[in-house]
């Protein structure tokens, strides 16, 4: 849990592109990461905003508990898939700082912590076929089953 947090904070604080999502950061740059008194704030719900296709303002409201299901575009430079899926197991955010050379600067960061859902292969889906895609849980044995995700990719 913690070491992928930590990757995640990097990431998002180094304002790394989606592509590099899969970087391994050293334990240099994991001690590097201060969570401010150790502490993770636990939320319950959290609400995506968006503009409708008549250019009107909504939201949707995302709970740990019931709701939980989100898409985000996919990361991947050609992707089978446009979308990655996942589902939401807790709402966090956390005051953290990063302390590197430059001057160390508090930041407060909202995470979604996620497991992953794959499309099914081997079913058709498409305009065409008009059929949706069928999604299942990655794994659990899968080292990338579970993971963090920013909000703001949240679609």
């Amino acid at each position: 849990f913690v070491p992928k947090l930590k990757n995640h904070l990097l990431y998002r604080l180094q304002k790394l592109h989606i592509t590099h999502c899969d970087h391994m950061f050293t334990n240099k740059e994991h001690n590097s990461v201060i969570i401010s008194d150790n502490r993770l704030y636990v939320v319950q719900t959290m609400q995506v905003h968006y503009t409708t296709y008549d250019l009107q303002q909504e939201y949707d409201t995302i709970n740990s508990r019931m709701h939980h299901d989100v898409m985000v575009l996919s990361g991947e430079t050609n992707p089978r898939h446009p979308y990655w899926y996942a589902h939401v197991l807790g709402i966090y955010y956390l005051d953290v700082m990063l302390n590197n050379d430059g001057p160390v600067k508090k930041q407060q960061i909202e995470v979604l912590y996620v497991r992953w859902l794959a499309p099914m292969t081997g079913h058709r889906s498409r305009m065409n076929c008009a059929r949706l895609p069928k999604i299942a849980f990655i794994e659990e044995t899968d080292c990338d089953a579970f993971g963090f995700l920013d909000p703001g990719q949240v679609i």
